[in-house]
């Protein structure tokens, strides 16, 4: 299993407020499955601008990123940073094994 960080960045042209919101919801509920699978560690949007950040495990990053709704919409693009966990609190070990 590989560990990333992403962070995403909104488009430049994007949807009326509402259809945003629409898209957002249903990324919202492809990111609860990554909860329900224990693949995300966290995640939320950035202060002050458009995107997120998401830490999460897996084997196929591209698809995990290819599958977002914000990415098939347009509205969003992933910037993928890979590390090796050095270390972390003993309470998120668990996560990482």
């Amino acid at each position: 299993m590989k560990y990333y960080v992403l962070e995403g960045t909104f488009a430049k042209d994007l949807p009326e407020k509402s259809e945003l919101q629409k898209v957002i919801d249903v990324h919202l509920e492809y990111l609860k499955s990554g909860f329900d699978d224990d693949s995300i560690l966290v995640s939320g949007p950035k202060a002050g601008t458009g995107g997120g950040i998401i830490v999460v495990k897996c084997d196929d990053i591209e698809k995990f990123c290819d599958d977002d709704p914000l990415v098939q919409a347009g509205i969003q693009e992933y910037r993928i940073t890979e590390f090796r966990l050095h270390n972390c609190q003993d309470y998120l070990k668990n996560w990482f094994t």
